[in-house]
């Protein structure tokens, strides 16, 4: 009888244990499916998931959902970007995305992500690739997957696109997302002003226009300005994804004022975006145009 009951009550606390301001949405077919933290491992089942294929999971930031223009642009990005397996984190409300919950949010995705690796796939073809606060969300699972399965599970690449300045009582709460946090980790800086920071460093940092404003961003309220200079991260990564080649030659350099300069004309040229060298590290700068296709084809200031 004490085993029987001990079976119920492991059952019911595995039902209720999913977190329910979390949903996965798979893109596949032209369709969806949606999962939940508890079920995202039976992913792996649907006829339309390649085990052996990348799988990008997107995460957007606070203020944002599926309906945001910058969200919808990534997300149709990668769909007509027929090589990856997508997998959006998606939330109920707007209103989840927050410094008060990033941990606990984290919690739950790095226990789903934890029993979607341990299921049978690969966590060195995982990119996740994140946006403004949900970068920092995105980096704290990251790090809790690898302590928690004992480093067999690395995310082989972590995308942090504008990583979100949090305040210093958040950030030793969550931590800040670093080189550390998975086999490759890569940040793009768009705004220095009020959303964006700039010491959250992977192993190669991109700073286009300088990364502080955007010269396109022009809004007088201090806040909205901030709010395009950040966005436009996501801009830059989904004009990257629907490249077929590689774009935004960059230049390693040390300060904008170096780069713009002409100092660092004879440095190394990467390119910032989804086609792109992991073995990358240090900082690059480089300019853009000043309306789509933002790409420039020369590296120099």
């Amino acid at each position: 009888m004490i085993g029987k009951s001990f079976i119920l009550v492991f059952a019911f606390a595995a039902i209720v244990c999913a977190d329910s301001r979390i949903n996965f949405i798979y893109y596949h077919d032209g369709t969806t499916t949606e999962y939940s933290t508890d079920t995202l491992p039976q992913v792996l089942s649907h006829p339309s998931f390649r085990r052996t294929a990348e799988t990008v999971a997107f995460h957007y930031g606070a203020g944002q959902n599926l309906g945001s223009s910058e969200v919808s642009d990534i997300i149709n990005s990668y769909i007509s970007n027929a090589r990856y397996n997508l997998i959006v984190v998606h939330y109920f409300s707007m209103e989840s995305i927050h410094t008060d919950n990033a941990v606990a949010l984290s919690d739950s995705l790095a226990t789903a992500f934890t029993r979607f690796f341990d299921t049978g796939y690969n966590s060195g073809f995982m990119n996740f690739v994140a946006h403004g606060l949900g970068a920092q969300i995105m980096a704290r699972a990251s790090r809790l997957i690898q302590s928690r399965s004992n480093f067999r599970h690395v995310i082989g690449r972590l995308t942090g696109l504008d990583p979100a300045s949090m305040g210093p009582v958040a950030t030793i709460q969550i931590g800040r997302l670093s080189s550390a946090d998975a086999q490759f980790v890569e940040t793009i800086h768009t705004d220095g002003t009020l959303n964006g920071d700039h010491l959250s460093f992977g192993h190669v940092s991109f700073f286009p226009n300088g990364g502080e404003n955007q010269p396109f961003c022009t809004n007088p309220v201090p806040p909205l300005r901030a709010n395009c200079n950040s966005v436009f991260s996501l801009t830059m990564w989904a004009e990257s994804v629907r490249a077929v080649s590689q774009i935004f030659p960059s230049l390693q350099c040390d300060t904008w004022p170096r780069y713009t300069a002409g100092v660092c004309n004879n440095n190394h040229v990467a390119h910032l975006g989804r086609i792109t060298d992991n073995n990358l590290r240090g900082t690059y700068f480089l300019r853009t145009n000043d309306a789509p296709p933002f790409n420039r084809e020369t590296p120099f200031p």
